[in-house]
C-alpha cells in the first residue's frame, strides 16, 4: 500500500544534541547594568531543526516548557520553532531542562547545563530525547484513509500513537477500523475538524484500541443527508472524548431491530464523555431500529459523562432522543458523574425516553442535569408510558438510581427513578434536589 501518511520524527527514537548558545552583551548598541549578566538563546527549530525535530507541518504546534534552574530559576513558554531570547541570566551554573508538547501530548524531553559568564560567549548541550509516542500528520483524505497502515498491522500493537490534523479536512465513511486492527493500541487525534463526505462511519474502533479525540470536531453530512451508520461505531475498543471534542450533525437511517445511534454507538467497548458535545445527531428509521439520536449504550457497553459534557439537540425517531441503553444478554450501563443532557427528542415507539431510555441496563447518576427534553409520541411531554421526556426505565428490565460512589468504586444508591420522570432532574452529589 502506497504510504500516504506524512510521518512526523520518522519513528525515531534517538537522543539529538542540541547547541544552545549563551552570549554576553558585547553589542555596541547595548548597554549592560551588570557586567555579571548575559543572555541565553536557544534554536527552537525553524531550518536547523536544533532543538526538536519533525516536519514543518508539526514544528509549528509545538509547545515548548524551557527552565533554567541555578543562582536563580527562569521559566519560559515557547510555542512555535525559531529562537527564544532569555535576557538578564546572571552570570552561574544552570541546569536545563525543557518539556516539549503537541497539543498537549508528550513529544520530547531534554536536559542539559551551562555555565554563564558575563561578557562572553558560552556554548552548552541539551540532549533531547523524543516520547515513547510517534507522531502523523493528516491533511487530507488520503492521509485519513490512510490511518489504518501507520500501526503496520499486529506489528504495531501495544505502542503508543498520535494522529495531529493540521488542516480542516473532508474524508469518506468507512465500515472498517480506522486503524486497522492492531490490538492494544492508544491512539490521540487532536488538531483541526474533520467532516464526513459520504456513507459510513467517520471513526471506527476496534477491539483493544483506546482512541482519545482532543478537541476535534467530528462532523457528519447534516439532516439533509441519510448516512446508514453511526457517526462513531465503538466495538470493543475504548473512545475518549476531551476538551472540546463534539460529535455532531450527523442523521443516520436504520432498518434493522435496535439498531441506532446517530451520534455514538458502543457495543462491548467504553465511551467516555470527560467533556465536549454530542448534538444535532438524528437516529432515524423503522419504529424499533430509530433509537438513540446522540449515544446508543448496547450489549456490553459502558458510557460515562463526566466535566462538562453535553448531550443536546438530537433525535430519535423511537426512542431515547439523546442516549438510549439496551440488550438483554449483557446489559449495558451509563453513569454519569457529571454533564448536562438537554434539548434532545424521542419522536415515537412505546418508550420514550427525551433525554434517557433505559430499556435495559444500569443507569446511575452521581451529578448532572437532565432538562428541556421531550418525550413521545408527537412531543407529548404528560406522564404516560409513552411520554417520559426527561427519562424512561424500563419495567423489570431496566434500573435508573442516584447516589454516589466511594474511592474504591462501590455504589451506593440515594433512590431510584420511577418507570418515567417528565420533569427536570438535577442531582447533586448523589442526591436529587
Amino acid at each position: 500500500m502506497k504510504n500516504t501518511i506524512k510521518l512526523s520524527a520518522a519513528m525515531r527514537r534517538i537522543t539529538i544534541i542540541a547547541l544552545i548558545t549563551v552570549v554576553g552583551f558585547t553589542f555596541a548598541s547595548c548597554v549592560w547594568d551588570d557586567a555579571n549578566e548575559g543572555t541565553v538563546t536557544i534554536n527552537l527549530g525553524g531550518n536547523t531543526k536544533a532543538a526538536a525535530w519533525g516536519s514543518d507541518e508539526i514544528l509549528g504546534h509545538l509547545d515548548y516548557e524551557i527552565k533554567l534552574t541555578g543562582k536563580t530559576k527562569i521559566e519560559r513558554s515557547v510555542k512555535g520553532g525559531g529562537t527564544v531570547t532569555i535576557n538578564a541570566v546572571p552570570a552561574g551554573s544552570y541546569d536545563i531542562t525543557m518539556e516539549v508538547s503537541c497539543y498537549g501530548i508528550d513529544y520530547a524531553t531534554g536536559k542539559g547545563s551551562v555555565d554563564v559568564k558575563g561578557g562572553q560567549s558560552n556554548s552548552a548541550v541539551v540532549h533531547i530525547q523524543k516520547s515513547d509516542t510517534t507522531f502523523f500528520t493528516a491533511s487530507g483524505e488520503s492521509d485519513w484513509s490512510g490511518l489504518s497502515s501507520i500501526t503496520g498491522g499486529t506489528a504495531g500493537a501495544s505502542k503508543k500513537y498520535a494522529v495531529i490534523v493540521t488542516k480542516n479536512i473532508t474524508v469518506p465513511g468507512t465500515s472498517d477500523n480506522t486503524f486497522g486492527n492492531a490490538a492494544n493500541i492508544e491512539v490521540t487525534i487532536a488538531g483541526n475538524p474533520v467532516t464526513l463526505s459520504s456513507a459510513g462511519s467517520l471513526l471506527r474502533i476496534g477491539t483493544g484500541q483506546t482512541i482519545t479525540v482532543t478537541d476535534v470536531q467530528l462532523k457528519g453530512q447534516g439532516a439533509s443527508v441519510q448516512n446508514t451508520t453511526s457517526l462513531v461505531y465503538i466495538d470493543g475498543g475504548t473512545f475518549t472524548m476531551n476538551g472540546s471534542a463534539s460529535v455532531y450533525d450527523n442523521t443516520a437511517s436504520f432498518t434493522s431491530t435496535l439498531v441506532g445511534g446517530g451520534g455514538v454507538y458502543v457495543t462491548n467497548g467504553t465511551f467516555n464523555m470527560n467533556g465536549g458535545t454530542v448534538s444535532g445527531n438524528y437516529a432515524t428509521g423503522t419504529a424499533s431500529a430509530g433509537i438513540g439520536g446522540g449515544v446508543f449504550v448496547y450489549e456490553g457497553g459502558n458510557f460515562t459523562m463526566s466535566g462538562n459534557a453535553k448531550v443536546y439537540n438530537n433525535k430519535a425517531e423511537s426512542s431515547g432522543g439523546g442516549v438510549w441503553l439496551s440488550g438483554s444478554a449483557s446489559p449495558p450501563t451509563f453513569r454519569m458523574n457529571n454533564g448536562t443532557i438537554y434539548g434532545n427528542q424521542s419522536m415515537g415507539g412505546n418508550q420514550g425516553g427525551g433525554g434517557v431510555c433505559v430499556s435495559y441496563g444500569t443507569f446511575r447518576m452521581v451529578n448532572g442535569t437532565i432538562y428541556g427534553n421531550i418525550g413521545a409520541p408527537n412531543g407529548n411531554t404528560s406522564p404516560g408510558t409513552t411520554g417520559s421526556a426527561a427519562l424512561y426505565v424500563g419495567s423489570g428490565s431496566g434500573s435508573a438510581q442516584h447516589g454516589t460512589y466511594d474511592s474504591g468504586g462501590n455504589w451506593s444508591s440515594q433512590g431510584t427513578f420511577g418507570g418515567y420522570v417528565d420533569n427536570t432532574i438535577i442531582v447533586v452529589n448523589g442526591n436529587r434536589l
